[in-house]
């Protein structure tokens, strides 16, 4: 059984129907009110089972929003170097965060480096964190041989100014996990991280001339550990948060993203 909060989406709705890497920070899920935008969210209760199997399914098409989103009044935000800046609701909450890294200074005998590094947050309304930014970032790890069905629900291309070599995408994906649910996120990534079929992570990450980037609902989504505001009993139920207003969102932000070359 869903949790009430996805389940009454699904219903209004009429349902019809990149890899390895073990650490990372996780968005926290808080309670939502009584009628928020659908998120996925995890079940009231669960039967331990095999993992899940890809389904027979689609290629993944462009995003396309339930509603044209209007984005007039939204508000602007660029890191403390502005390596990154992207648009977000007025309504949703910003928090920010800058860090100055200078590890050779005072140093005579080696040129003087420094740089900011920055992250971000993005809370709904409901009080619900739904995208996180984090720059020059580092990725590394192994599934160390457990992996599970991934599947790339939607794709469309990211093109910013700025970009390292290689082709970067907004992409919805679902990860399988070891309970037999699927576990979604949203995000900006390589393209090259899509064409994998199955694993025990996603990143949300992409490069850029100034190092790495992490910009979508996870910096790191995995199969294992808890991820309650994410997690959904079936692929028809992620295909449905396609379809709300609330995902629709999420990728218009993501598109606005600006990199500086």
């Amino acid at each position: 059984m869903l949790h009430a909060r996805f389940r009454a989406a699904a219903a209004a709705l009429a349902l019809a129907a990149l890899v390895a890497g073990c650490a990372g920070p996780a968005a926290q899920p808080t309670d939502a009110p009584s009628n928020p935008p659908a998120t996925p969210a995890q079940s009231a209760s669960a039967s331990p089972g095999a993992s899940p199997e890809p389904s027979a399914s689609p290629e993944p098409s462009a995003l396309e929003e339930p509603a044209a989103i209007d984005s007039t009044t939204w508000l602007n935000f660029a890191t403390e170097d502005g390596s990154i800046a992207f648009r977000y609701p007025a309504d949703w909450t910003l928090d920010a965060r800058s860090e100055r890294i200078a590890p050779d200074e005072g140093r005579a005998d080696v040129e003087p480096w420094e740089r900011w590094m920055d992250s971000a947050t993005l809370t709904a309304p409901n009080g619900q964190q739904l995208l996180e930014m984090h720059d020059f970032i580092d990725i590394g790890g192994a599934c160390g041989g457990s992996v599970y069905p991934l599947e790339v629900l939607a794709s469309e291309p990211f093109a910013a100014p700025g970009l390292a070599s290689g082709s970067s995408v907004i992409a919805t994906v679902a990860l399988g996990t070891p309970d037999g649910r699927w576990r979604v996120g949203v995000g900006i990534t390589g393209e090259e991280w899509t064409d994998h079929r199955e694993g025990c992570a996603v990143y949300f990450v992409f490069s850029s001339s100034d190092g790495g980037i992490g910009m979508g609902t996870h910096f790191q989504m995995s199969s294992g550990g808890e991820d309650a505001l994410w997690t959904v009993e079936s692929l028809d139920d992620a295909r449905a948060y396609m379809e709300t207003a609330e995902h629709a969102t999420i990728v218009e932000v993501l598109r606005s993203v600006e990199v500086t070359p």
